[in-house]
């Protein structure tokens, strides 16, 4: 009877053993999915890569800033709150002396920590500014949509221009929004384009529901290697659909 009874403890004591590493085994396990994962954090995001964002002309206005900063604020973080983007306003951060003062972006860019910038509707001289920094070594890559500034010099300083093929009407904000998304995580681990991929590279960028179309000299006919035009792909609909 008392060897019954030794035998039944020990079978007891092993299964609660094997309970116990099982549980223990099965936290283990569930300790990384329940682990929540800031985007900030997310692997093609490099944390100690700051991108500049450059809002000018078209996109400074307060309820766009508003919109967007608040967009990127979600997917990466801005800068004064530990992210990567930093933020960057024509002309409210250009005055100095009661002028306003592209040159300024010089201050805003050249640190190390920036590994691109991207230009919504650069002002005039934005280039020419930037050269400076060029002939200085700066290898900084320029992503320029939708500049103010003189093509010849945007195509000089930027990695890529992209015009939008409808003067008459901006591209919409949530199409906006998601391009700018798209291109940030590009320019975290991008290298230097090659003229002979670029444009796949920016219609990838751009999504299915745009074309990326070559720019071409009104003037001369060339077609610069870096210069394109982003028109939407989606049909042209008329009338009011029910």
């Amino acid at each position: 009877m008392k060897r019954i009874f030794l035998c039944a403890a020990a079978a007891c004591l092993l299964l609660f053993v094997s309970c116990a590493k099982k549980a223990e085994t099965a936290v283990a396990g569930e300790a990384v999915p329940v682990q929540q994962i800031n985007k900030t954090e997310a692997a093609d995001i490099n944390a100690d890569g700051i991108t500049a964002v450059l809002f000018a002309y078209n996109y400074n206005s307060p309820e766009f800033l508003k919109d967007c900063l608040n967009y990127l604020d979600s997917e990466f973080g801005l800068e004064e709150n530990g992210g990567i983007i930093r933020p960057i306003v024509f002309p409210d951060d250009f005055k100095n002396g009661g002028r306003v003062r592209i040159g300024l972006l010089r201050d805003f860019v050249r640190d190390t920590k920036v590994n691109a910038l991207i230009a919504l509707g650069a002002p005039e001289d934005t280039a020419a500014s930037l050269t400076v920094l060029r002939d200085q070594g700066w290898k900084t890559p320029v992503y320029s949509l939708f500049p103010q500034d003189e093509p010849l010099p945007s195509e000089y300083v930027s990695a890529f221009v992209l015009e939008n093929a409808d003067l008459q009407s901006h591209v919409d904000a949530e199409s906006l929004f998601l391009l700018l998304s798209k291109l940030i995580r590009y320019s975290q681990n991008a290298e230097e384009l090659n003229a002979a991929t670029i444009k796949n590279i920016l219609q990838n960028i751009a999504g299915f529901d745009w074309q990326i179309l070559p720019y071409i000299d009104t003037e001369t006919g060339i077609r610069p290697a870096n210069h394109f035009v982003l028109q939407s792909a989606l049909p042209v609909r008329y009338g009011t659909i029910k």
